[in-house]
């Protein structure tokens, strides 16, 4: 065992240096492309480098987080996101060495997405129906100049370090919650508020800081949780008697392509959930079970439907929560719809099939956890119950998405169907938060909270091609992929989450409400 770890932190070394000379490269020819006169290319030269640097800070994290049972997702996320690697180029050593405050953090959020999208500007031709954008025009020698330069000392300073190790597990902890933290709007608004600033110059201690944050958040957190669990608990007796005892449990079965279930997340929600109980299924990972406990007041020629709106409400709840693709059944034929195909004269078995295939790329394979849950939970109880039906209109058209993603598949692709109803799901949702007044155009409204989550995203323009096509109800010839129908279910879930949720407004530290 002893060698496996000198094995395993001596490869980690070899990684990390190998990311030094890499970026040493990538400046050398920074500087030789600067010098024939293409400064956009020697731009995007110089942020490949600062890339590495990057890497090379995940690499050391990763190689410590391999050493905990559940080792955290983010670090993969980051290693393979642009925009994530220029900003731990820079957050790694600050954090590390406490050098941190509102204006830096800021800053070095700032300089990563700036700089990466300065860089899509540099390396691609841009053609609109109003102007014509040229790669070369991009980029000044002086602003490819400044970037080498930074990369340059940037890399001295990593030539420099030594293997900062090892972090303590609650040094990783708290670099681990810090980072996922600072990724939700609401959370990151409280984090560089002006009570928590405060905090920070008074402690002048960044670790010291982030520990009074999570605490603050964790004590917020099981409020939060505790509120919740008394409303579900309070959800079950909203039929027109109260039941005396336990009467029926019906189950049902889900799958998910986008989470896999282990059982000790579901110990917190089963110790004070008395009527939603949630188990694993023994060998396959990507099935839930969910018994739900009714009592007494729900007779037997009502159970079939009230059942039903109750099993929808929690799908949705869990869809919502996880951001993630739980169904009743999973679509099945997505790249093939035969048996087997035979070469008669060669004797041999062949495989043709559709690529892509119709499976939607959830990323990694997340782990379900009790965290998940917790936003399940809230979630849930921030839906309209039964009986106020005339706020139910999002969610008809949440669920019937969610309908049309399980059945689509090669003979009946409906990608255009699922996204109209997610689109028409946000479009009510807005209404009813007052983001959006039905006689005025939508699109700009929607846009507003798309930037807000997604700033820099690629596809904006595509996007907005869309969503205009979609309020003119001039579909016919708009081609949707899956990806594009998947993600505005994304769309929908992160617009509930961050501005339905009430539940959140009680898990919300006042400690650190800004003025």
């Amino acid at each position: 065992m002893e060698d496996m770890k000198k094995n395993s932190h001596s490869s980690t070394i070899a990684a990390m240096q190998a990311c030094v000379e890499h970026a040493r490269a990538l400046l050398e020819s920074a500087r030789a492309v600067q010098a024939t006169g293409h400064p956009n290319i020697a731009y995007h030269l110089a942020v490949l480098a600062l890339e590495e640097l990057g890497r090379r800070e995940l690499i050391a994290v990763q190689r410590i987080s391999e050493t905990r049972p559940a080792p955290p997702e983010w670090i993969h996320k980051h290693i393979g996101n642009h925009v994530q690697k220029l900003f731990w180029c820079v957050f790694g050593v600050a954090f590390s060495m406490g050098a941190l405050n509102k204006e830096t953090i800021e800053s070095m959020q700032t300089f990563a997405q700036q700089t990466h999208a300065k860089r899509l500007a540099g390396l691609y031709v841009d053609h609109a129906e109003d102007k014509l954008a040229i790669p070369a025009e991009a980029i000044s020698l002086d602003e490819a100049e400044s970037l080498i330069s930074l990369a340059m000392t940037r890399l001295d300073v990593a030539t420099s370090e030594r293997f900062r190790g090892p972090l303590s597990q609650d040094e990783l902890d708290l670099q681990a919650w810090f980072l996922t933290a600072t990724e939700d709007i609401e959370k990151r608004r409280m984090i560089l508020g002006k009570v928590s600033m405060t905090k920070l110059a008074e402690l002048k201690d960044a670790q010291a800081w982030v520990r009074w944050l999570k605490e603050l958040f964790d004590k917020a957190e099981a409020e939060g949780r505790a509120a919740a669990e008394e409303e579900l608990k309070r959800s079950r007796e909203g039929l027109p008697r109260q039941g005396t005892k336990n009467k029926w449990k019906l189950r049902i079965r889900l799958f998910s392509q986008s989470h896999s279930i282990r059982p000790k997340a579901f110990s917190q929600w089963n110790k004070t959930s008395e009527w939603i109980r949630l188990s694993a299924v023994s060998g396959k990972k990507d099935q839930l079970l969910v018994d739900f406990i009714l009592r007494d007041n729900v007779p037997v020629e009502g159970l079939w439907w009230f059942g039903w709106g109750l099993a929808r409400l929690f799908v949705t709840a869990l869809n919502i929560g996880t951001m993630g693709f739980w169904w009743w059944h999973m679509p099945r034929q997505i790249s093939k719809f035969y048996e087997s195909i035979d070469d008669m004269e060669k004797k041999m078995r062949v495989g043709v099939e559709r690529s892509p295939s119709l499976k939607i790329d959830w990323g990694t394979n997340r782990v379900l956890t009790e965290g998940d849950l917790h936003l399940v939970a809230q979630c849930l109880t921030a839906m309209p119950g039964p009986g106020n039906t005339e706020r139910h209109k999002p969610y008809d058209y949440y669920i019937c998405g969610l309908t049309f993603l399980s059945l689509n598949d090669i003979h009946w692709q409906c990608e255009s169907t699922v996204f109209g109803n997610f689109f028409e799901s946000a479009r009510a949702m807005m209404t009813q938060s007052g983001d959006w007044e039905p006689d005025t155009p939508f699109v700009p409204a929607l846009m507003q909270f798309f930037d807000s989550l997604w700033p820099d995203m690629d596809e904006r323009r595509r996007y907005i091609e869309i969503f205009e096509a979609f309020e003119r109800k001039s579909v016919d010839t708009l081609t949707i992929n899956l990806s594009e129908a998947s993600f505005m279910k994304l769309f929908c879930d992160a617009y509930f989450l961050h501005k339905i949720r009430p539940a959140a407004l009680s898990a919300r530290p006042r400690e650190l409400e800004t003025e």
